[in-house]
């Protein structure tokens, strides 16, 4: 049997997701319960937050339980870089930890943000876009890698290459025909 937890629980503890039968809710390492389970679906927390799955949407809590993005998204993603992919009606855009919009759900698809940039896919297109929704690179290519270490694979009319930006904007690709 489990102990339950009635305290407030710090941030900085580690919380793990525990599954009792069908519901999710979340304990310590020596498996005592901090979070009933009552949700469908719940992931481990990332920077400070927990996806979790609610009579089919989801939505953030934090360690104390306290819903800070309540559960109104069809899909969502664990934060990275500050921001979380979220799913609304069949497109993908991206929140900030209070639950605000930075950048409405439009593209087909938006993968996590890494080196400051996130992927998004339109129209079977890919690009890059900023933290601010900025479109940085356009959705041109078949296909496009995360950026590392200033650089990002692309691959466009069965061409393989790479790109950089530089800090004034300028998207050079690294190719010859």
């Amino acid at each position: 049997m489990m102990e339950l937890l009635s305290t407030s629980y710090e941030q900085n503890q580690e919380l793990i997701p525990y599954r009792k039968g069908d519901k999710w809710g979340f304990c310590t390492p020596d498996k005592k319960i901090v979070i009933t389970p009552k949700y469908d679906v719940a992931w481990k927390f990332t920077e400070g937050l927990a996806l979790v799955k609610l009579n089919g949407k989801w939505g953030f809590i934090d360690k104390n339980d306290k819903e800070i993005v309540p559960p109104k998204y069809d899909n969502a993603r664990s934060f990275s870089e500050g921001l979380a992919q979220v799913e609304l009606n069949g497109k993908w855009g991206f929140i900030d930890k209070t639950g605000k919009e930075i950048v409405t759900p439009k593209y087909d698809y938006a993968y996590d943000f890494q080196e400051g940039l996130a992927r998004v896919e339109l129209n079977r297109k890919y690009g890059f876009i900023d933290k601010t929704g900025k479109v940085i690179v356009p959705p041109k290519y078949d296909d496009v890698f995360p950026f590392s270490e200033g650089l990002a694979q692309v691959e466009l009319n069965g061409k393989e290459f790479y790109i950089k930006i530089f800090p004034d904007g300028k998207v050079v690709e690294y190719y010859d025909e």
